[in-house]
């Protein structure tokens, strides 16, 4: 009797420990995660993820809103990475939402740079394989230079290309609540120069939570991979205000 409890209970924690990971797994390719990584993540927990310290880093970057530095010599999906670059702000105290004094430094941007010569077939088929289907068009949603009174945004997608493909996670207006429209696009236009009254509608429409940009490009445009959580880490501070 005691013998058949036990198996009893083996099993159902092994179904919770499948359910788990599934539900994990399926969080990292919805959100578009780099491996080992989450979009929370504070400049010490990725650091701790590889291992390092901040003295073992390369261009390291620092102030009061914002974290930059890179970590050389990593296996990026297949290939050796020369140095892969992670960015982390804290948008809750830029935008000054409600409890910024809670607000944290979360990652938001990596940027994996591979050498010239390297061949990225594996790498795509490793993005394919993670990601699924890459996205017909993507909006960069750049703004211009400084200007006078203010600043604009460009709002025309790019195409991709045999050397350049595109994934995207869910579009903001699926993610945002009509309730929290009004405070999310105030909050928003802080965070994002170029973003307006007149814009957002399109941008909430067609911008990505996290995009990811593959590069297989001679000269200037070199090859890598770019994954850009501005817009979830946006989202994940408002969540944390409210």
């Amino acid at each position: 009797m005691a013998k058949k409890r036990f198996l009893a209970i083996l099993l159902l924690c092994t179904v919770f420990l499948c359910a788990c990971g599934k539900s994990e797994e399926k969080t990292q390719t919805e959100n578009l995660e780099f491996p080992k990584l989450a979009w929370d993540m504070t400049p010490e927990d990725v650091m701790k993820a590889f291992q390092t310290a901040k003295e073992h880093t390369v261009l390291y970057d620092e102030n009061n809103l914002t974290t930059s530095f890179g970590i050389t010599d990593i296996d990026v999906f297949g290939q050796q990475a020369e140095r892969v670059f992670f960015s982390f702000i804290d948008f809750a105290s830029l935008s000054k939402m409600p409890g910024q004094n809670a607000g944290k430094q979360r990652l938001c941007r990596i940027q994996a740079y591979y050498p010239q010569e390297a061949d990225l077939t594996p790498v795509k088929k490793h993005l394919e394989q993670a990601y699924g289907t890459t996205v017909s068009e993507y909006y960069p949603f750049s703004a211009t230079e400084p200007a006078v009174p203010q600043d604009t945004m460009n709002l025309k997608p790019v195409k991709p290309s045999e050397s350049l493909q595109y994934w995207g996670s869910s579009i903001l207006s699926d993610a945002l609540s009509e309730n929290d429209l009004e405070a999310c696009q105030t909050y928003w236009k802080n965070c994002r120069r170029g973003l307006n009254e007149e814009n957002w509608d399109f941008f909430k429409d067609h911008a990505r939570m996290v995009s990811v940009i593959f590069s297989d490009q001679e000269g200037e445009q070199g090859k890598g991979v770019e994954w850009n959580a501005h817009n979830l880490a946006v989202y994940q501070a408002l969540a944390q205000a409210y």
